[in-house]
């Protein structure tokens, strides 16, 4: 009910999920959900809940009901089991985030958000902006502030050239960078000059969150299932390449997956310019080299689908290492032949 809110209004559906021998059926029968799941993937859920449950008497015997700040950290604690029981069971190797459309809510609410809990959102708009709550304590400070303290509090190796990278395309995506302290949120053109997020164009507030959640994957070496809705969205044409360059740079260096859903022949063609590089360049790193190594993404990795009239339809083009952008730009070539034909029309 949280995802898809009531289904007594839609027509039957079926939807299944497969892994290996792991199988999770959602079918819709006389306006209800049915969840079924595979014999083998029931009896690993059971076992994850009955180990759950066994951590939790173990970690509440003896315990006594007024000390809550106790109660708190042992119920993080069992979250956590929970969350790393889950992820064994559906053998998920990574994190996995959803950044959802509609993300300048986060910019033009930022100063009621540590007063409320958003739950008049729906499930996944929740799940990101408790995601973004606890990332904004970190952006107290400059990137290169927060990159020296990654390096004091861990031991694990930074990948330098890459953070490096994302700190350029970031301040260059977002002109500015972003400050969270007791001022409220900010971005700052230099030392002193600033426009408060909530004042913001409207493509800094829906971008801003992407590009500080894919610099601290990057700095954190954090290998994710990455989902963004429209990462196009307010933004001028030159910088969705660069967002297009900065999820690249992200995958290569964490080996992540990221899904994205657009309706912008730029960020298509964007990323056509790196496969294709990955297939006429490969692993060449040339001075001059036309894409860097870094950004091309490895076409033979990638799929491509239009969605449109209730159909799917496979738009990428292994063969040319491309996707079929004309599917989604089509109006172009509409707009083009009424020109066409205005342009012969005066001429004659």
């Amino acid at each position: 009910m949280e995802l898809f809110g009531t289904t007594k209004h839609m027509l039957p559906f079926k939807m299944m999920y497969s892994s290996d021998d792991d199988e999770i059926i959602i079918s819709l029968k006389r306006g209800y959900a049915n969840i079924t799941f595979s014999k083998e993937l029931s009896r690993q859920c059971y076992s994850a809940i009955m180990t759950a449950r066994d951590y939790a008497l173990m970690m509440t015997s003896g315990m006594e009901m007024a000390d809550f700040g106790l109660w708190i950290q042992r119920r993080d604690d069992l979250s956590d089991v929970i969350k790393s029981l889950s992820r064994k069971v559906f053998k998920q190797e990574y994190v996995s985030i959803f950044v959802p459309a509609g993300r300048s809510v986060l910019a033009t609410n930022s100063e009621f958000f540590h007063a409320f809990t958003p739950n008049k959102y729906d499930i996944l708009m929740n799940d990101f902006i408790e995601r973004i709550r606890l990332l904004q304590k970190q952006y107290s400070q400059s990137l290169e502030d927060i990159v020296e303290d990654r390096k004091k509090l861990s031991t694990e190796e930074i990948d330098f050239d890459s953070v490096n990278r994302a700190k350029i395309l970031v301040r260059k995506i977002l002109k500015g960078d972003y400050i969270n302290d007791q001022n409220g949120e900010r971005i700052y053109y230099n030392g002193s000059r600033y426009v408060k997020l909530i004042q913001a164009s409207s493509g800094q507030q829906e971008v801003l969150w992407i590009l500080l959640l894919l610099f601290s994957i990057i700095l954190n070496k954090q290998r994710v299932f990455l989902t963004i809705e429209e990462p196009e969205a307010h933004v001028f044409p030159s910088a969705q390449k660069d967002i297009i360059e900065l999820i690249a740079l992200m995958i290569n260096s964490t080996n992540s997956t990221v899904v994205l859903t657009t309706h912008s022949p730029y960020v298509l063609t964007a990323e056509n310019l790196l496969m294709y590089s990955s297939k006429v360049e490969g692993e060449s790193e040339l001075e001059d080299s036309i894409v860097d190594k870094k950004y091309r993404l490895d076409y033979k990795k990638v799929q491509s689908y239009l969605i449109k009239n209730q159909e799917i339809e496979d738009i990428m083009d292994y063969e040319n290492a491309m996707i079929d952008a004309t599917k989604i730009d089509e109006v172009s070539t509409i707009i083009n032949e009424s020109l066409d034909r205005l342009l012969n029309l005066e001429e004659v």
